[in-house]
């Protein structure tokens, strides 16, 4: 039964983002340029508020030396800062900077604009329904993140 509800997700998940992607790239130009692999990151630090290099690594599932090298194109660039409140100084934590908050808050906006777009055809009743739905979602991944984490 849970290969077939698999099967099922692989089939819909496609389809819904396909559906995002309908509306095309309206993003607007950017001052700050992003791959998405740094977006990502920005995420996953601003998160966390402060993770260790290794930890960096873990949750974006990169290789040591892979995950280092961006977050020091992130310091570089001006998104993380780096410091140190354990006794071993070779002990690493990125912090997101003040000019990262004002990046992420600004792609925060584009989303907000970009599903106002999306959903603006819908009924009243669909919007709702829709909103639900998604945050319905997050409520199960959420409930069940330390299930999956155990089950590897």
């Amino acid at each position: 039964m849970i290969e077939k509800r698999g099967k099922r997700l692989a089939e819909v998940a496609p389809k819904i983002m396909g559906a995002f992607h309908e509306l095309g790239r309206h993003h607007p130009d950017h001052k700050e340029s992003l791959t998405m692999r740094q977006y990502q990151a920005l995420i996953i630090v601003n998160a966390f508020e402060t993770l260790s290099i290794s930890d960096f690594c873990t949750k974006l599932n990169l290789a040591a030396s892979t995950g280092t090298e961006l977050a020091n194109r992130m310091i570089a660039l001006g998104y993380f800062s780096k410091g140190s409140d354990s006794p071993d100084k070779r002990q690493v934590l990125l912090t997101v900077t003040k000019r990262g908050i004002e990046v992420l808050n600004k792609r925060h906006d584009d989303l907000t604009d970009l599903f106002v777009k999306f959903i603006a055809p819908f009924s009243e009743q669909d919007q709702i329904e829709f909103v639900n739905c998604f945050e319905k979602i997050w409520e199960l991944i959420h409930k069940n993140r330390s299930n999956r984490s155990s089950h590897k």
